[in-house]
């Protein structure tokens, strides 16, 4: 008696909490409202990027050297640093360039590794590291970047006014946007730093026979602040302080540099000019708008800090901007503009992605009031926005950004969420009409029914998503928020179609009249006896004809594979991207006079194009949208014989083409306007998507002599551009410059009394202005630094070396000078502009973009005689592919392994739910079917293999499954209620024919807007589309002919009714 009625308070128990879960709508509305609520505010609140900023622990080390040659900052700064670096834990790769003044050297650890572990682990080997410098080396400078670490916005200032006041307002805006906690740093381009100028005039030094030597120890001697303790007078205790430090222009200009014989002071001023001036130009910034005439200015290019949300502090940098105009330190006559804003286009694709998952929901919808009642399509239709809602808010609380993937990843999952809606709605009007139930017995049944089936295909299609989160790499992290964004959307679907749905149904589906049979039920169920009479007549007929279809499938399935053999593979196709850099490089000896003459045609030409918003013109410096991966952080990117471009397109609507196809055009444009120039090369950077906006085609050559790497890169690149397709080819190194090599006579300098330290020093204070200082300015003001250079007539006012070695004098202790041609021999060499190295070895990187051909099928030409070279290189020289071929390997190795995973999850679950492992083989048959659609369609329309296609696979393998598993479960019922195999088979197919092609349609309407949008997510689209449209289609006539193959007849019985799920 006792457990008869525990068992029934258990039932009662059970039941209360059925009701309350699935009828009653307390709980229902709190969920609503908790869903709406939270997913506005998420929405409002999430930090908002066009793609995801990858915290991939990446940095750059720059370390100073003045005045130190190339190869000289190759043996002493990098090789130490690299030494101390290599074998670092997680380090993925180690390059640098060496050049004259600086080592540059980029760290990139694994993905995977913690960004603050790496950090720390890097900051400890370069103090080890550093140990080794020469002391005249500055401290290390480590910068973490991104990876794509281009500006977020970019302003010019420009206007009339003096030379020292511009750049001393430029400097106090750089300070305070630097001071904000988002800024990492700001780029400034034309920008010409204020600075104390001594420069000394050889005459005078001749006359009074005063060592320049001489003139830059007292500077350095007398330029000195110090403490010099406390002094305690019984009284109090003072403290000392030595105040010589110069901070006013008189007092430099009147510092005692030497006594003559005659005991006259000879002070700064008699042997130098002393001021206060702009430091030499070294590179200028013209823009121009709407075709109008370049302006010239200083471009200042803010760029953020890893994990700030782009959008606020673009806006906080306005505001800051606009409230700076109104301070007493902005002076009249200063304008600003706006020339480029990362957040307008992060506007501009938020709303094309925006807009094209509300036409895919509208879209659904319209198919879901033909495939239900308006009331039941109300209702599965609103279930879709609030799912997104739901999936806005548990991504916010942890801490991911609003991105394009998470979008893509919710139109991803639209089509797969539609199915459980439609399911229980259709349930529920079973119940309701059909059956005659009320609605709290509709709701509990509906609930009964379709619960676990719905449960087992929701299952399977986010256990084929969810190993997507596993690829490695920066690719696999890049899209690693689409799978996330998909499989939250799945869990809470189902959550919703059962908890929301159902309950709040009653508000619509309570008092509703009994329809009559639609237009489209009257159809789909005449398409369905049609169809299974059909199968019964043909694909069912024997177990003979079953296997010929089966047969029949696998031998189109093994064909499709050969023809998608025959695609070429990339790792992503071309997006649409309005930025655009174009980089002008002249001979390696150009003045910056000659770069301008070229700039000012080219810039005549671009500034005209109808398709540009606007054009900035950088003479002197590459773009900075030119430098858009961490490689190109280590090369020449500012150097007198250097023009950039950066060139913004019109929005997509008002113009012809995508972006990148313009590069052609302009391509002819420039080589036609600087036909006459001898030596010039143009290179164009297009921004077309994807996660990194590196050159795709990169081969790397290393050997211990840059000579012969460089003999072998001018042998290679002749042949790389013979391919049709191939278009910028160059390496990293660049043209070799002119080196005058000097050579110091050891005796010559004994002779003369000069010691070999003065005379480097002597011929160094004649040919640079090096700092040797820092003049002070009061408050927390920066100080200036001091530079010191010699005054050569025949430069006129231009600051540098005479223009003939004829006119460097040396001093001897004595006072005698001495011409510097009788101390030196010297030797005109071609040297490298810098010294590049790959994992620690020196290395070329030969780089090349590609248009109309893929990086595999160049690299398929290329190998048979690159391979033939090798054999005759020396030992120690090597080639390797880098780039697209480097990350593809690692991407699709990754992303494969992940489908194979998926597969067998998917299989586990499958044999555990339908305790068979014959059932589960029929179940992923469904795969080869699907594909035979996706390889075929690539194969008509020519579409490359590419990663996103990848993840449209790996997507679709979770949708036809589920498609194949509500038909076995409907064949399983049938056979359970007695009826015989074949006719089982046919009624399963049939009677699953009108859901399976409204789940098919749903999908393919939602991702067909994306696909048509951009063509960076095409692939990825029409594979699901492709595939789906072959499976939907076969599989109603190969996956009951399987079924037959793997199952034993049934001794035929009284067949009773069996209501299958819908």
């Amino acid at each position: 008696m006792a457990v008869r009625y525990a068992l029934s308070e258990r039932l009662m128990i059970k039941g209360r909490l059925a009701y309350k879960l699935f009828v009653d709508k307390v709980i229902s509305t709190l969920l609503l409202a908790i869903l709406l609520v939270g997913g506005i505010l998420a929405y409002s609140g999430m930090l908002k990027e066009n793609y995801p900023d990858l915290e991939i622990p990446q940095a750059i080390i720059t370390v100073e050297w003045p005045g130190a040659a190339a190869e000289q900052v190759e043996k002493e700064v990098t090789k130490p640093l690299e030494d101390a670096l290599n074998g670092l834990q997680g380090l993925k790769k180690l390059q640098s360039g060496s050049q004259f003044s600086y080592a540059v050297i980029a760290v990139e650890f694994k993905s995977d590794e913690p960004m603050s572990e790496a950090m720390q682990r890097l900051r400890a080997k370069v103090d080890e590291g550093k140990a080794e410098f020469p002391g005249a080396v500055k401290t290390p400078l480590i910068e973490q970047v991104s990876v794509n670490d281009t500006p977020v916005i970019e302003f010019m200032l420009y206007g009339s006014l003096d030379d020292t006041g511009f750049s001393q307002v430029v400097k106090t805006i750089e300070k305070r946007l630097e001071a904000m906690s988002g800024v990492k740093k700001v780029d400034k381009g034309g920008y010409r730093e204020t600075v104390v100028h001594v420069r000394m005039l050889p005459d005078r030094l001749r006359s009074l026979k005063i060592s320049p030597s001489l003139v830059r120890q007292r500077i350095e001697e007398a330029n000195l602040d110090t403490s010099w303790g406390e002094y305690d007078d019984g009284n109090r205790i003072h403290r000392l302080y030595l105040a010589g430090r110069f901070d006013d222009i008189k007092t430099l200009q009147q510092l005692p540099v030497a006594r003559l014989s005659d005991n006259r002071l000879v002070r700064l001023e008699e042997v130098a000019l002393v001021y206060k001036g702009l430091d030499k130009v070294k590179s200028e910034t013209y823009f121009s708008e709407l075709g109008e005439p370049f302006t010239q200015g200083v471009s200042l290019g803010v760029k953020k800090r890893p994990g700030v949300d782009t959008i606020t502090l673009i806006n906080e940098v306005k505001t800051a901007m606009a409230d700076y105009q109104t301070q007493g330190f902005w002076p009249e006559g200063l304008k600003v503009q706006i020339i480029s804003d990362e957040s307008a286009l992060i506007d501009e694709s938020f709303a094309n992605v925006f807009g094209n998952i509300w036409q895919a929901m509208l879209a659904v919808f319209i198919i879901l009031m033909v495939l239900l009642t308006w009331r039941e399509a109300l209702i599965a239709g609103a279930a879709i926005p609030l799912t997104f809602l739901g999936a806005l808010m548990i991504l916010g609380l942890f801490g991911y950004t609003l991105n394009t993937m998470m979008i893509i990843g919710m139109v991803l999952a639209l089509g797969m969420l539609v199915d459980v809606f439609i399911l229980v709605m259709e349930g529920m009007h079973d119940n309701l009409y059909s059956k005659r139930l009320r609605f709290q017995d509709a709701a509990l049944a509906t609930v009964k029914t379709y619960a676990m089936p719905a449960f087992s295909g929701q299952l399977t299609t986010i256990l084929a998503m969810a190993p997507m989160m596993a690829i490695g790499g920066v690719d696999g992290k890049f899209i690693r928020l689409i799978p996330i964004t998909a499989v939250l959307c799945l869990v809470l679907s189902y959550l919703i179609a059962f908890l929301i749905c159902i309950p709040l149904s009653q508000y619509l589906l309570r008092n509703a009249k009994e329809t009559q049979m639609s237009t489209v039920d009257t159809l789909t169920q005449a398409a369905g006896q049609a169809l299974q009479r059909w199968l019964g007549r043909f694909a069912l007929r024997s177990r003979r004809q079953s296997g010929a279809w089966v047969a029949g499938s696998m031998l189109v399935w093994v064909i499709s594979i050969g023809l998608m053999s025959t695609l070429p593979s990339l790792l992503y196709p071309k997006g649409d991207g309005r930025n655009l850099a174009i980089t002008i490089e002249l001979g390696p000896n150009a003045t910056l006079a000659q770069s301008r003459a070229v700039a000012e045609r080219a810039g005549e030409y671009l500034a005209t194009r109808p398709y540009f918003e606007n054009v900035t013109m950088y003479v002197g410096k590459k773009s900075p949208r030119a430098i858009s991966s961490i490689s190109d952080q280590l090369l020449l990117n500012e150097n007198p014989n250097l023009v950039g471009f950066s060139a913004l397109f019109v929005p997509k609507h008002a113009r012809e083409q995508l972006a990148y196809e313009y590069v052609p055009e302009l391509r002819t444009g420039l080589n036609e306007a600087l036909a006459d120039v001898a030596g010039v090369t143009v290179l164009f950077t297009p921004e077309v998507g994807g996660s990194s906006n590196d050159d795709p085609l990169q081969i790397v050559l290393s050997g211990p002599d840059m000579a012969q790497l460089s003999a072998y890169a001018s042998e290679l690149q002749p042949q790389l551009a013979t391919i049709n397709g191939v278009t910028d080819v160059r390496n990293n190194l660049g043209a070799w410059q002119s080196q005058v090599r000097l050579t110091a006579d050891r005796e010559a300098l004994n002779f003369h009394g000069i010691t070999e330290q003065d005379f480097a020093s002597q011929l160094r204070l004649a040919m640079e202005a090096d700092e040797y200082g820092k003049f002070k300015l009061a408050g927390t003001e920066d100080d200036l630094k001091i530079r010191l250079s010699t005054y050569w007539e025949s430069r006129d006012e231009d600051i540098g070396g005479p223009k003939s070695h004829a006119e460097i004098s040396l001093f001897t202790p004595s006072g005698e000078l001495v011409p510097g041609g009788n101390l030196v021999e010297y030797e005109i060499d071609a040297v490298p502009p810098l010294y590049t190295h790959a994992q620690t070895q020196r290395a070329i990187t030969i780089k090349a973009k590609v248009d109309g051909i893929t990086v595999g099928e160049v690299i398929s030409q290329l190998e048979p005689q690159l391979s033939a070279w090798q054999q005759n290189w020396p030992e120690g020289y090597h080639y390797n592919y880098a780039g697209e071929a480097e990350n593809a390997e690692e991407t699709y190795g990754s992303a494969g392994i992940v489908f194979v995973l998926a597969i067998m999850m998917v299989f586990a679950v499958l044999t555990l739910a339908l305790g068979s492992f014959k059932q589960p083989l029929v179940v992923l048959f469904t795969i080869p079917l699907a594909l035979i659609g996706t390889f075929t369609g690539f194969w008509v329309f020519q579409i490359p293999f590419s990663f996103p296609a990848m993840i449209g696979l790996i997507a679709l393998v979770g949708i036809v499954v589920n498609n194949a598993i509500v038909m076995l479960d409907t064949i399983n019922g049938h056979i359970k209620a007695g009826v015989v195999l074949r006719e089982a088979c046919a009624r399963g197919a049939a009677e699953r024919l009108r859901p399976i092609i409204g789940t098919s349609i749903t999908t393919i309407v939602g991702l067909v807007p994306l696909g048509l949008s951009d063509p960076t997510w095409f692939p990825l689209c029409f594979a699901i589309i492709f595939g789906l449209l072959a499976s939907t289609l076969v599989a109603m006539i190969v996956i009951p002919a399987m079924y037959m193959l793997v199952s034993r007849p049934v001794t035929e019985k009284p067949a009773q009714h069996y209501v299958g799920t819908n």
